[in-house]
């Protein structure tokens, strides 16, 4: 790893840590995280992978354990999460991907909630990979879908459409109902589940912007 990937990282996370203690944050359907909770000891938290920022941030130094993309924008991203206190799974639905479920899975049993882009490393823009079914199916945890929005950003003219919220805006995550995926689940049911759970994370990422635009 070259020391310009490794200056970069730390300096990213100074920059997220700096901008983000400006953010007037606030949380909406807490309710589906309790529920959650109740649910299982640990979840996994899914969430779009231009909406990732404000949650680096606002859910820092959890150990949340995050699968990063083997690609070196992963391996920058990797390095900038744990310095905000997260762990950091190799892998993706393209590379590495039967071993990220495993490690991921592994992960929850040790006692760690994971988070997961589930449009990353590159898309199709919010369009959700299979990976997160799979590994509720395999433990038991729940599916819970989380967004975020904010009264002003900048818009990276990237796939994704990265969001980076303004210093002092106001800036809201939302949460969505979890939902599990039962252990003898087949292939039709995890599509169906799939799609669910693209359809919910739209709506609730629609939610929120319709919200922040009128706060």
């Amino acid at each position: 790893m070259s020391a310009r990937v490794r200056i970069t990282a730390l300096l990213a996370s100074l920059l997220i840590r700096i901008v983000g203690c400006t953010w007037r944050l606030r949380v909406i359907g807490e309710e589906h995280y309790e529920e959650a909770r109740r649910l299982a000891p640990h979840a996994i938290f899914v969430f779009w992978h231009g909406r990732m920022l404000p949650l680096s941030y606002g859910y820092r130094n959890r150990s949340i354990h995050v699968l990063a993309s083997e690609h070196r924008d992963g391996e920058l991203m990797g390095r900038t999460i744990r310095h905000l206190g997260f762990g950091h799974v190799r892998g993706s639905s393209t590379r590495g991907g039967a071993r990220a479920i495993r490690e991921m899975v592994a992960k929850l049993d040790e006692g760690y909630d994971l988070g997961i882009t589930v449009d990353g490393p590159k898309g199709p823009r919010h369009t959700v990979k299979p990976g997160p079914l799979e590994m509720s199916k395999l433990s038991g945890a729940p599916v819970v879908p989380v967004t975020t929005g904010s009264k002003t950003h900048w818009v990276a003219t990237s796939w994704d459409a990265f969001e980076f919220p303004k210093p002092f805006t106001k800036v809201f995550v939302r949460f969505g109902p979890p939902m599990s995926v039962s252990r003898d689940a087949g292939p039709e049911e995890l599509e169906e589940s799939r799609a669910k759970l693209e359809q919910v994370l739209r709506e609730i990422t629609e939610a929120n912007d319709r919200h922040a635009a009128e706060a």
